[in-house]
């Protein structure tokens, strides 16, 4: 019965809020380098988490900036990871140089709790301060906008842009 009604409730959107909590985002630094990957790992896993370590160490010595956030629940237990880099072009933005976030993962326990939104935030404040006004990212064509949680935002669209300039 519980999981029917989940079933029911994901087919019509209503999927109910959970608490709002306090976290702390802040910027991955080299020592969350095994923390970032392994939540890389459990959004692509086809890949392994030394592999994502490995292009971490490479991605974020790049000339244009690849950086990561993670956001942390009290207890200092990850709840979630948003990455973004800096892309010449982003289907959508006028401008040539653009931020793009490449990923975004909230632990399932933390969903619903406004986790993606501040990560989110948080990419959009390093835009700004890197002098970008267009942000885009993109789904994979089976994964709908809801799923991903970008869309419920509202600072993003899949496949597209959005200008920062109104934030």
């Amino acid at each position: 019965m519980c999981d029917q009604r989940r079933t029911c409730e994901r087919e019509r959107g209503a999927y109910p809020r959970r608490k709002v909590m306090n976290l702390l985002i802040r910027g991955a630094i080299e020592a969350d380098w095994p923390l970032w990957a392994a939540l890389l790992a459990k959004l692509h896993p086809d890949q392994c988490a030394a592999d994502f370590e490995q292009e971490l160490a490479i991605l974020t010595t790049l000339p244009d900036p690849y950086v990561g956030f993670l956001a942390f629940a009290p207890e200092a237990e990850v709840a979630g990871m948003i990455d973004a880099r800096v892309r010449n072009y982003v289907e959508g933005a006028p401008d040539l140089r653009a931020a793009y976030i490449e990923d975004l993962w909230v632990e399932p326990k933390y969903r619903r709790s406004g986790v993606a939104k501040l990560l989110l935030n948080a990419v959009e404040s390093w835009a700004l301060d890197e002098g970008m006004v267009w942000l885009g990212s993109g789904t994979l064509p089976k994964i709908s906008k809801a799923k991903n949680g970008i869309a419920p935002s509202g600072s993003m669209r899949s496949s597209g842009s959005s200008s920062l300039a109104n934030h």
